[in-house]
């Protein structure tokens, strides 16, 4: 397995959030991919390459120009120490109070683009597995918004970068963060050129909220290849891995020549975020199910908030995988 990093990602830092109009501690810190990155060294893991830097045209294959400018802008003009919070949700071109943005946030989220698509690249010939260690995440930055810590959808450019190229007729994404990803589902909702199936927490209770409902089956030419799986708050393993079951079936029976995983380990018992009730031993479980489709398969890093959870179960689910 070949695993993408940038270090420069700890030049990222949040601070705070809104909710229920009171500021909060921000949890998407750098210590959580740092984390999972030095416990997959230490069991083994270190074939780590650093970015390459790629055009801003596949970005632009994924967001609007007005989105991608406005946040380009509104990081320009503030100060080195200054934090910009929609104070509102569906304000400005940010979808909720929880997505800060400083004067890093544009370079942090193309870099995070690099890193993925890098991985993307090597994902070729001997190389049936590669990991985008990346933050910020992504799944839920629509076409044209940022939110729910997400600026860019590194998931999504993954896929159109395939797509574009002709390396792939059909690419399935698995979204296995704990929220739904919203913005993924955005994106892909009226192709079926990109299968999306999505397990997380029932949205009529979790973020965002907005979308992630069984009834969501796509649009247009897009109908029946956007997949929900909605699980009720504390779903542990038995619950967790009937979806998965299903989930799976859907993915091998579309026949895709990539598969792009979008994986949140928020969904640990013990992460802060989540609302399932993982144990470390049940990635182990996932990853070895999900290494019997036997399709190459890109992982990019979505959510997990916990350091120490995301080490034990990133090690527990890479060592199944391979």
């Amino acid at each position: 397995m070949k695993i993408v990093y940038d270090p420069k990602h700890v030049l990222h830092r949040p601070t705070k959030e809104i909710d229920r109009g009171k500021f909060i501690e921000n949890p998407e810190k750098p210590e959580r991919i740092e984390a999972i990155k030095d416990a997959l060294i230490m069991n083994g893991f270190d074939n780590i390459h650093s970015p390459n830097s790629f055009p801003m045209s596949y970005v632009y294959l994924v967001h609007d120009e007005r989105y991608v400018k406005w946040l380009k802008n509104k990081c320009v003009s503030l100060e080195p120490d200054e934090e910009y919070i929609t104070e509102l949700f569906g304000y400005d071109l940010c979808f909720d109070t929880g997505t800060p943005i400083s004067n890093w946030t544009f370079d942090a989220a193309k870099r995070a683009v690099d890193v993925t698509l890098t991985a993307a690249s090597l994902l070729s010939g001997r190389t049936n597995l590669v990991y985008a260690l990346v933050r910020p995440p992504g799944h839920h930055a629509t076409r044209g918004a940022c939110g729910g810590y997400c600026y860019f959808n590194n998931a999504a450019v993954a896929a159109m970068y395939f797509l574009s190229r002709g390396n792939a007729d059909g690419v399935a994404i698995l979204d296995l963060d704990f929220h739904h990803g919203n913005g993924t589902q955005d994106i892909f909702y009226e192709t079926d050129e990109v299968l999306y199936v999505s397990i997380h927490g029932d949205p009529d209770i979790f973020y965002p909220w907005v979308s992630g409902r069984e009834s969501e089956t796509g649009q247009g030419s897009g109908e029946g290849f956007n997949i929900n799986l909605p699980l009720p708050p504390k779903s542990d393993w038995r619950k967790y891995s009937e979806a998965l079951e299903q989930a799976l079936r859907e993915i091998r029976n579309y026949y895709p020549d990539v598969l792009i995983v979008s994986l949140g380990f928020d969904t640990n018992a013990d992460d802060p975020v989540g609302g399932f009730s993982l144990k470390d031993d049940d990635y182990g479980l996932m990853g070895k199910a999900i290494s019997k489709l036997k399709i190459p398969t890109l992982v990019v890093q979505e959510g997990g908030y916990k350091p120490r959870a995301n080490a034990s179960a990133a090690v527990k689910f890479f060592s199944a995988l391979v």
